[in-house]
């Protein structure tokens, strides 16, 4: 399967918003916070998301499959460049309202004090978010992107972070990321990992 990793484009977008959607199916923390099928979250992700890929500071990346006519959309990853920030997280009403926004502040606000408990000030290149549509997950999409991360801080001498659920924690292993740091979710079944990987010496 010849999959082409390129940097995303606005004309990708309703593809990404489309694949977070299947690719996060089946997470209950997810579904939570923005449940598929809902106007609110699709919303949510549309406006988000279209602000973000006009941020010079991130760094959106595509997978296609040109074994098909047309080509498939796979999947797409965010990486956010060493000294930039994420994006504020938005008050509790702005959140999607067909899920629980309470509990969508919440988590991403955990999110990030363990992002930065983790990773202070020291400059880094941050994976935000990574979706590869289920049909073809295991077969090299994810490696693609991640390889485009880490070669990245490895030019620059810095290091990575991301975070991860169990699920993805093997994959980001097998480049070099470590868990630095756990919390756990839904009373207790369902943990988040936050994963650093050391800068190039």
């Amino acid at each position: 399967m010849p999959l082409q990793l390129r940097r995303s484009e606005l004309k990708d977008l309703s593809l990404i918003v489309e694949t977070y959607f299947e690719a996060f199916a089946q997470d209950p923390i997810h579904q939570r916070f923005a449940p598929r099928g809902t106007k609110s979250a699709y919303d949510f992700w549309h406006s988000s998301l279209d602000a973000e890929m006009r941020d010079q500071t991130n760094h959106f990346l595509s997978v296609w499959d040109d074994s098909s006519t047309p080509e498939t959309f796979v999947g797409f990853a965010k990486w956010i460049v060493p000294g930039a920030h994420p994006e504020p997280l938005p008050p509790v009403d702005a959140w999607p309202s067909d899920g629980d926004q309470e509990f969508s502040s919440m988590f991403f606000g955990r999110l990030n004090d363990m992002h930065d408990e983790a990773m202070g000030e020291r400059p880094h290149w941050y994976l935000e978010l990574l979706a590869v549509r289920p049909q073809f997950q295991g077969k090299g999409a994810a490696s693609l992107m991640l390889k485009y991360g880490v070669e990245k801080a490895d030019e620059d001498k810095v290091e990575c972070f991301l975070d991860a659920s169990p699920a993805g924690q093997p994959i980001y292993e097998r480049y070099g990321f470590r868990v630095v740091q756990t919390d756990t979710f839904l009373e207790g079944t369902y943990i988040q990992c936050a994963m650093a990987r050391d800068a190039k010496r």
